[in-house]
């Protein structure tokens, strides 16, 4: 399984410089504006996802710590992209950020869940001949405390960055022309709120772990 290091092709121990660096060469190779592939689109966001990550220093320790399958088991891509600095893209020369926010959210669209994975030791009859398996998995879950808002009752406040708004306005000059693109706030991604006190349970991820078991069919050969 391909981790967000070597999605960005950066070592472990890669400088926040080194991973903006590496970052930037594959957005201009992959935005879908400028890379017409099928592919393209897919790949853009994934490897917003690793810089949206690595470019955290309290996420990447997570990371660190828990491996890509345990990290990404307790995050959805939308989940992780709600922080990305979208004033990043302007900085690279793309003007269009409703068109990225789309590709990160897709709005009005069902968000993905993510596919669920488990090793599991199999006997040589069961490779040459099928069965089926019960099996432990952990899977992300929205925190039934606080419902996935990640706060503690009353653990909220606006949020500065955005002045409760939910939203940033960026101007662009184009000659005599000037642009004006509004995209959700990076700072609380888009709710106009930020935690203050986290909920007990998540730690303020929103989130929790649960374990459930399921039943799966191991094909033959």
């Amino acid at each position: 399984m391909k981790d967000y290091y070597e999605i960005l092709g950066v070592s472990r121990n890669a400088t926040k410089e080194e991973i903006k660096r590496a970052y930037r060469e594959l957005a201009m190779k992959y935005h879908p504006d400028r890379n017409k592939s099928p592919e393209a689109e897919e790949k853009f966001k994934e490897i917003s996802e690793a810089y949206a990550v690595l470019s955290d220093d309290q996420k990447r320790a997570e990371y660190d710590r828990w491996g890509h399958a345990g990290f990404t088991g307790r995050y959805s891509a939308e989940d992780l992209l709600r922080d990305f600095d979208f004033g990043l893209f302007r900085d690279f020369g793309f003007a269009d950020l409703d068109r990225i926010f789309d590709i990160f959210f897709g709005r009005g669209g069902r968000r993905e869940g993510r596919d669920l994975a488990a090793e599991v030791e199999v006997g040589l009859e069961e490779v040459a001949f099928g069965g089926e398996r019960e099996v432990e998995v952990e899977r992300g879950e929205e925190c039934p405390s606080c419902s996935g808002s990640g706060a503690a009752p009353g653990g909220w406040r606006s949020c500065r960055s955005c002045g409760g708004t939910g939203w940033r306005e960026f101007t662009r000059s184009l000659g005599s022309l000037f642009t004006s693109v509004r995209t959700s706030c990076p700072e609380c991604g888009g709710s106009g709120r930020v935690v203050v006190r986290p909920c007990g349970e998540c730690g303020g991820s929103g989130r929790v772990v649960r374990r459930k078991r399921v039943r799966v069919r191991i094909p033959p050969g």
